[in-house]
């Protein structure tokens, strides 16, 4: 969600209490409405794990594998919606802002692979079931390079947007969430989040049970407040011939070519 803008004056982020997204009751119920189910097996033909929870599962010291996160709940969004001030004042199936004024979304989503399109017709046919008003930012999906170039410059057509982001081996969120980061896309800033940041970039940090409680406390923030949501966790599939040894993808690594064995002149067939 698109929540401010990023001060290159001051660097850092500023948050708008009165951006379009900033209640973040629309937030939460916006993430309700989506199954990460349906577009994992229907979509991403189960090469996907619904993530509900900030920390990637490959973290294993620091993720929460019982943690339950926003789930798919149609009507708990509707009455979320409707506790917040966007009703449907006119019966047309369409909710207004909490003025009673016309409210429209707009969303913008990369253009891509084969399913690209319908995973964003998916987002936009469920809001519409919850009552809200969302349509694609430039009426069509954006070329990659376009898309970040919009993303980071705060474009004003933009008040959500689905992105994707990768990590190392060091899964600090500073860096993508904190006050100071231009990649942090969102622009969400808050002193509470400030003090989490300190905790887990401090000293104490190195004691594995405090970096795994700072860890939790960023999470349950980020579940509560509703900046991200996050939805899927991919998994790659990379093949490599039985011939191969000491080939390595994990994160942090620091493999090489120069660490790479071969057991056999010729491929295995």
């Amino acid at each position: 969600f698109k929540l401010g803008k990023y001060d290159k004056d001051k660097g850092e982020v500023v948050t708008n209490p009165d951006a379009k997204m900033a209640d973040k009751n629309l937030r939460k119920a916006m993430a309700m409405a989506v199954d990460r189910d349906t577009i994992n097996k229907k979509l991403q033909k189960g090469l996907s794990i619904p993530l509900y929870q900030i920390i990637p599962p490959m973290f294993s010291t620091i993720y929460d594998k019982d943690y339950q996160g926003i789930k798919y709940n149609l009507e708990e969004a509707k009455k979320l919606l409707d506790e917040a001030g966007y009703k449907d004042t006119n019966n047309d199936g369409i909710r207004e802002d909490k003025n009673g004024k016309p409210f429209k979304i707009k969303f913008a989503s990369m253009s891509g692979g084969a399913i690209a399109e319908p995973i964003a017709n998916y987002y936009i046919q469920q809001w519409k079931s919850i009552g809200l008003d969302v349509e694609l930012t430039t009426g069509r999906l954006i070329e990659f390079n376009s898309f970040y170039e919009k993303v980071q410059a705060d474009d004003p057509e933009i008040d959500i947007y689905q992105a994707a982001w990768g990590t190392g081996s060091n899964p600090n969120p500073t860096g993508l969430y904190g006050r100071k980061a231009q990649f942090n896309f969102s622009r969400f800033s808050s002193e509470e989040l400030d003090k989490i940041f300190d905790k887990i970039n401090s000293v104490e940090a190195v004691d594995k049970d405090y970096r795994a409680k700072a860890y939790k406390e960023f999470a349950n923030y980020m579940f509560e407040n509703v900046p991200v949501v996050p939805t899927l966790f991919r998994k790659g599939i990379v093949a490599v011939n039985n011939r191969v040894k000491k080939w390595d993808i994990t994160p942090g690594s620091n493999f090489g070519l120069f660490d790479v064995e071969l057991t056999a002149d010729s491929p295995v067939k």
